[in-house]
């Protein structure tokens, strides 16, 4: 199988990092880049090959170089895969517009829509990337997991489906496999969506509810954001597939979410702002509540699920008093 020699991976965070290893170990030069906020990642790559600060434990490729420079890390590569939280991806992909060339495939990791505009991740990368192909990666990918070898599936969806492709010879081996879809709305929206679900999941861990509760709420889930993929142009089916039902049951259920353990939070007691605090990274369901309820309310859906979890994170209600009423009414 070839390979794309050189690669560009922006973010050094969890996935920014899992990434990074599943590529250096295909045999692909690696340049990793942290916003100049967060440069410890870099150091710590480069002197330990560990990325301590996410990754304590994982001994990293020595495929993988730790950059500073936006410009260098960008020089020259035939694929850029951007692995920064949804709220950030327009402003770097913005930066990163300047030194990308043109026909670059660039590749979004985080899914999700802009707050304000209602967007898509991969709609607001284009607007800077011009000429660029955009590649959506979403399915259960547990940071972890894929850094350490473990078998991980994701669906890749784009309206060009040679950029797939080129993107599937440089990053799929016997332990990760992409599966290509055009399907990007349907896509995005289940990426974006389970990270609010994955929250109420928290709160029944938190709680101390059972299996089956869980299981009852996962079906109202799938049923919420399968009807609004539709209603926005997507397909019901995807929902079905990894980046939905696949990636909720990744994302809910996983002892290390960060959204599993924001819902855990507030479940005893919190607020959210404490809830941040202590989960201590970003938790990109919270935004969602507000951006999924948006759009509920745009297509004239029922979502009774999404506004209940909206009520206890942004409202501050009482999640326990919330959720019974939600079952109540199941």
């Amino acid at each position: 199988m070839s390979k794309i020699k050189k690669v560009s991976v922006l973010g050094a965070g969890n996935m920014g990092t899992a990434v990074a290893q599943v590529l250096a170990l295909n045999g692909n030069e690696v340049f990793l880049w942290n916003h100049e906020g967060d440069i410890e990642p870099l150091r710590q790559i480069a002197e330990f090959h560990e990325n301590k600060k996410y990754f304590s434990g994982i001994k990293l490729s020595e495929n993988i170089k730790p950059e500073r420079n936006l410009n260098e890390a960008l020089k020259n590569v035939e694929a850029v895969f951007f692995c920064v939280p949804s709220g950030f991806m327009e402003s770097v992909a913005k930066r990163a517009a300047e030194f990308v060339k043109k026909g670059t495939v660039c590749v979004d990791t985080s899914k999700g829509l802009n707050e304000k505009t209602l967007s898509l991740v991969p709609n607001a990368m284009k607007k800077h990337l011009r000429g660029c192909p955009v590649v959506s990666l979403s399915g259960p990918s547990i940071a972890g997991d894929m850094a350490r070898g473990f078998f991980t599936a994701m669906d890749a969806a784009s309206d060009d489906l040679k950029a797939i492709e080129k993107i599937k010879k440089i990053i799929e081996n016997k332990n990760l496999r992409l599966k290509a879809t055009k399907d990007v709305v349907g896509v995005e929206i289940g990426g974006a969506f389970k990270n609010v679900y994955a929250i109420v999941m928290g709160v029944c861990d938190g709680l101390g509810l059972p299996l089956n509760t869980k299981s009852a709420i996962l079906t109202s889930a799938l049923k919420e954001m399968a009807i609004l993929a539709k209603k926005a142009g997507g397909k019901e089916e995807t929902i079905f597939g990894l980046s939905g039902f696949g990636d909720l049951v990744g994302t809910g259920l996983a002892p290390l979410s960060r959204n599993r353990r924001f819902g855990e939070c507030l479940a005893s007691g919190m607020n959210k702002d404490e809830a941040f605090k202590k989960v201590g990274q970003t938790v990109e369901g919270v935004s969602a509540c507000k951006v999924l309820r948006v759009l509920g309310r745009k297509h004239k859906i029922r979502m009774p699920l999404a506004e209940m979890i909206f009520a206890i994170v942004w409202d501050d209600k009482n999640a326990k008093t919330e959720l019974e009423k939600f079952l109540e009414k199941f």
